[in-house]
């Protein structure tokens, strides 16, 4: 099973667009164990998804004894995704019938579970996976060290660890008591110390700060967490260049004297908060572009013709929302029963969102599904919108 933090856009890309003559499967399994540590209630929801998708392929379609046939051949191959010793809270399987193709993702955040036959993958639960699991930083400082990890999709992964040195002066002259504040009395061998102290914090944070802004150019971070109590985070921040402070966020708490488990658990907390603060901040970016005329589409006819035009900088749609429409003879995308400039309709496309998705993935655009967006900010253009190019 691969690791979810190892797909990078690209390959979902080059999964997006996998066919294979008698179809595609999808499976996706929240395995969470909290409450079902043998994930017997998993297990049965995957074996009762499975079975209907079998009842109805059988009901449905002229070469169902052939489809059937491999369905059965790879369901071992699915009934591993509940296999409690098997690593992941998320699980996901994709699988060509006829080709014998098959892989397998795992990753620490929870996914949907859904069980999906189509001619390509169905992807949307793996895209709110990856959405959600955005690469972070996170940078953990003390008097004696600096930490630096990367959180990826519910993962939390050591990359560097900084030590803060102490040098021991070679002497320290002596003088006066005096040059502190009324009732203190300082000596001039201790103003060395606490000058030697001040220059090599500044050394070290410019140390530490300087790996992180690599790290976070080389790694893609989106959003970096710095934890130091209230000594030391503060002045990391202010280390950082300029150009990187919208995306620290500080965590005033010593998170680096947590175990790696309670950790972990910490930072998850931290980025399921920072994304759906994310998806308000976009859904807002949306009504207020809208409201001030600026490059926003609104509904399912408006982004699809930006897509077909390549405009589209980031896409906004709601999972739970099936769109349909039509896909015209040049390839182009339209909604509901829409036709192109030529006038003549389509091919009906009931999964219209798939195509929606693969077509925003080849322009390399961005995307983000939001829950519940087609009951909010969204309402009036059914969940569906697009930040433009132009």
């Amino acid at each position: 099973m691969v690791a979810m933090e190892r797909l990078d856009s690209d390959g979902v890309r080059e999964l997006s667009q996998r066919t294979d003559k008698l179809g595609v499967l999808s499976v996706s399994l929240n395995a969470d164990p909290s409450g079902d540590p043998n994930l017997q209630a998993a297990n049965i929801d995957l074996k009762n998804r499975f079975r209907e998708l079998q009842r109805r392929i059988a009901a449905e379609t002229d070469d169902s004894g052939e489809t059937g046939a491999a369905l059965e051949r790879i369901w071992p191959r699915v009934a591993e995704l509940a296999d409690p010793a098997a690593a992941g809270r998320s699980r996901i399987l994709f699988a060509g019938l006829e080709g014998d193709w098959v892989l397998r993702l795992q990753s620490a955040l929870p996914v949907a579970s859904r069980v999906v036959l189509d001619d390509r993958p169905f992807i949307h639960p793996l895209l709110e996976v990856i959405d959600e699991g955005r690469p972070a930083g996170v940078v953990l400082v003390s008097a004696e060290e600096a930490r630096l990890l990367e959180w990826r999709v519910g993962s939390l992964q050591p990359l560097s660890r900084i030590e803060q040195q102490y040098i021991q002066a070679a002497h320290e002259r002596a003088g006066h008591l005096g040059g502190g504040p009324q009732g203190q009395f300082n000596t001039p061998m201790r103003e060395q110390r606490q000058s030697r102290e001040q220059d090599r914090a500044h050394r070290f944070l410019d140390q530490v700060t300087t790996v992180a802004a690599g790290l976070a150019a080389e790694r893609g971070w989106e959003r970096i967490l710095v934890s130091g109590g209230d000594r030391w985070s503060e002045p990391t921040v202010a280390k950082f260049p300029q150009a990187l402070r919208d995306r620290i966020f500080v965590d005033s708490r010593v998170l680096g004297g947590l175990d790696d488990a309670a950790l972990q658990a910490a930072v998850t907390d931290w980025a399921h908060e920072q994304h759906a603060e994310r998806e308000r901040q976009l859904l807002d970016s949306v009504g207020e572009g809208a409201g001030a005329g600026h490059a926003v589409a609104l509904g399912l006819s408006e982004v699809a013709a930006a897509l077909n035009a390549g405009r589209v900088a980031h896409l906004i749609y709601d999972p739970d929302v099936r769109y349909t429409g039509m896909v015209g003879a040049n390839g182009s995308l339209y909604g509901g029963e829409e036709v192109g400039p030529d006038g003549r309709p389509g091919e009906p496309e009931p999964r219209l969102t798939e195509r929606l998705v693969e077509r925003a993935l080849q322009t390399g655009a961005r995307i983000s599904p939001i829950e519940g967006a087609a009951d909010g900010r969204l309402r009036d253009a059914a969940g569906i919108a697009a930040l433009l190019r132009w």
